[in-house]
């Protein structure tokens, strides 16, 4: 990606940073201004404490996507940014210069053909961030309402890193409840969980045999 072209997505992240910000939810803490890392950790831990003082028990499922930024799709990107009122020759120029891309196959020296990319947020580029943030945003929505574990009168059912997340419930079957939606949703939408690397744990007082969820 050129400078001239990094400068002009620069630009117009600061045009559309107003439009995507209030979509994100206080769930997510990754590239988002004024959280990070020691806030995310910090929540989590508050959290588990409170459980713990309240002698609730608490169901964790660490989830791992399978290359989350790669599979994002570009038409269901475009139709969430057209949904939040993103000016139209902005997203014309993200159009041109972020996703009509090609790529080619080569075999040996020569080049077989080229294939339109439909996929992916573009390593480097100021926009993926934001733009799989909102992705994120959008999926995970329809999992607001579910049953996490509630703290000070506020609901909580997932926290979020970028594409880290973790689902809370106080509940094996809320938790499982969670986690069908979730995987439901995000294969809908193209991005999948990694079975083999997504975690569940329960924190509680009393013994319980490990379980797949």
């Amino acid at each position: 990606m050129s400078h001239l072209t990094k400068l002009l997505l620069r630009i117009i992240m600061t045009r559309i940073r107003g439009k995507l910000r209030p979509e994100i939810s206080n769930n997510q803490f990754g590239f988002v201004e004024d959280r990070g890392t020691r806030n995310a950790i910090f929540t989590l831990s508050m959290i588990i404490e409170r459980a713990i003082e309240m002698k609730i028990d608490l169901y964790l499922c660490f989830i791992d996507y399978s290359k989350a930024f790669d599979r994002v799709r570009h038409d269901e990107l475009y139709k969430i940014l057209n949904s939040i009122d993103i000016d139209g020759k902005d997203l014309r120029i993200v159009r041109n210069l972020y996703w009509d891309q090609t790529a080619a196959t080569r075999i040996d020296d020569d080049i077989i053909e080229y294939k339109p990319i439909k996929r992916g947020v573009r390593q480097g580029c100021v926009l993926s961030p934001n733009f799989f943030n909102i992705y994120s945003e959008m999926i995970l929505r329809n999992i607001y309402d579910l049953k996490g574990i509630r703290i000070g009168g506020v609901n909580i059912n997932n926290l979020r890193y970028a594409d880290d997340t973790v689902l809370l419930a106080e509940s094996e079957s809320e938790l499982q409840a969670i986690l069908d939606v979730v995987t439901d949703d995000n294969m809908e939408m193209g991005l999948d969980l990694n079975a083999k690397k997504t975690e569940c744990m329960t924190i509680s007082k009393n013994a319980y045999p490990p379980r797949a969820i």
